[in-house]
């Protein structure tokens, strides 16, 4: 894995403001198809086949499926990172416009389906 353009790791995690999830949701860039790794309330990083540029403003589309029902949600978010992985592109980027706030978080909703039980666990660091 070759780093194209990062910020420095230690000033990386000194700027992280909220837990991340670990999650693999598709998400779309200019119509191509990529994955999302990890959310957090201001950030994301997905892999895609789409070159992005370190600073620029990304547009993507978060698709999520909730009780039945697919769900897509677009997202604006300044490029941060980018970095090689293997054939694909590893991005990670800080949203303009948070996910979520840790407020509105207060309890756990079960899952409808328990096949996807303990996917998504929470990272805090």
């Amino acid at each position: 894995m070759q780093n194209i353009g990062t910020l420095g790791l230690a000033r990386a995690a000194d700027q992280r403001e909220a837990p991340r999830f670990d999650t693999a949701l598709p998400v779309r860039i200019d119509g191509v198809q990529g994955r999302a790794f990890n959310i957090s309330e201001h950030g994301i990083y997905f892999e895609t086949d789409v070159p992005q540029q370190l600073g620029a403003l990304v547009n993507f589309t978060l698709e999520f499926h909730l009780y039945g029902k697919t769900h897509q949600m677009v997202c604006e978010a300044k490029v941060v990172r980018v970095e090689e992985q293997g054939a694909r592109i590893g991005v990670g980027a800080r949203l303009l416009a948070p996910f979520f706030s840790g407020e509105e978080v207060t309890e756990a909703v079960p899952l409808p389906d328990p096949q996807l039980q303990g996917r998504g666990r929470r990272l805090d660091s």
